[in-house]
């Protein structure tokens, strides 16, 4: 893509500030003897508005770019997701070796979490890979990678009938998932909120305008999930809170269609307000990736200083700005870098093969 959608990377970054909040300040923001952490305890709906915002990036770059063979698409999908995650499973194993020495290191889990196949047990049912290390955040990665690998050859050969696929077997995954959740059916109906993303890229590319009567059949698709999901709470709700299943998942899709409505509202009102709120947070969004899946170990649920230091204000700071660092090193110097090479080395390959 080479022109960024301001408002979308802005959106990135707040999405990613909110979600490190949420984690950081789960134990009490108190002012006044008045407790505000209730504003930060929507981290799941942040990470399903991360869901729409890439649905919409993929699909957007895709359209412009000339190359469409899944070598390209897959080598660029891999780095940007594989290069920034293993500094962060480097980085996390070091940090917990040197702070526990009887830590228990699970190769199962490790594998698991390199082939994309984790999620949290504690939230969801019927998982059998957790996030490697406890890095919560990582539950996300499996849905991401695999909506990648679900969506090219779906448009490739789908084509125009992609959309109503998508929807088909998003509700008949839906529909399973009343019987036996599992890790498969989770991902084929999440993917429904993920290709949202891709319906509303597409008809803004195509009209340069979005409107409430070209995304009918995803808001069907969207209500008709929702009520399948709503009699899963009805079957299946053995008490809990709203942040577990079968109550979380009801929750993503609820948030994703009054997300969308607002997000048209907001456009139809030509977005005002946007660049004195959500839009300050554009300047985050290039490290956006490297805060979101570093930020659990390194600031919110950071023990490393401890020993060192024990003012825990300063000790805070300390923990963000080395989650600043790292993920501008990650993102901004390592892996552009890796890109580079990676690309000019297919460049030299494919240059010497027509010779």
């Amino acid at each position: 893509m080479n022109k960024k959608l301001d408002k979308l990377e802005a959106i990135r970054g707040f999405a990613a500030i909110y979600v490190i909040f949420h984690h950081t300040l789960k134990k009490g923001l108190i002012f006044g003897g008045i407790d505000f952490s209730f504003i930060f305890r929507f981290g799941q709906e942040a990470v399903i508005l991360f869901f729409i915002l890439s649905g919409f990036v993929i699909e957007y770059s895709f359209s412009k770019s000339k190359d469409h063979t899944f070598k390209t698409y897959f080598l660029k999908r891999f780095l940007r997701i594989y290069v920034p995650l293993f500094c962060v499973f480097l980085l996390n194993l070091l940090i917990v070796y040197f702070n526990d020495k009887d830590f228990n290191f699970s190769l199962l889990t490790f594998i698991g979490n390199i082939l994309m196949l984790q999620d949290v047990s504690s939230l969801k049912p019927n998982v059998i890979i957790n996030t490697f290390l406890g890095n919560l955040p990582l539950w996300s990665l499996s849905y991401e990678w695999w909506f990648y690998m679900l969506y090219f050859p779906i448009v490739k050969f789908l084509k125009n009938k992609s959309s109503n696929f998508v929807y088909l077997i998003g509700i008949c995954a839906a529909i399973t998932y009343l019987f036996y959740p599992n890790f498969l059916n989770r991902e084929l109906f999440y993917f429904v909120i993920w290709w949202s993303g891709v319906v509303l890229a597409r008809v803004y590319v195509l009209n340069n305008e979005i409107k409430l009567i070209n995304l009918k059949n995803l808001f069907v698709s969207l209500f008709i999930i929702i009520i399948i999901l709503t009699l899963n709470v009805f079957l299946n709700y053995k008490g809990g809170t709203v942040g577990l299943s079968p109550i979380l998942e009801l929750r993503h899709f609820i948030f994703s269609f009054v997300i969308i409505l607002v997000a048209l509202g907001w456009y139809k009102f030509k977005w005002i307000g946007f660049d004195y709120t959500i839009g300050i947070f554009k300047r985050v969004a290039p490290i956006s990736f490297g805060l979101y899946i570093s930020h659990y170990f390194l600031i919110s649920n950071a023990s490393y200083l401890n020993a060192i230091i024990l003012n825990k204000n300063i000790k805070l700071i300390i923990y963000i700005i080395n989650c600043i660092l790292f993920s501008y090193l990650i993102e901004r110097l390592f892996y552009p870098f890796v890109s580079k090479c990676f690309f000019r080395k297919s460049i030299i390959l494919k240059t010497t093969n027509n010779i």
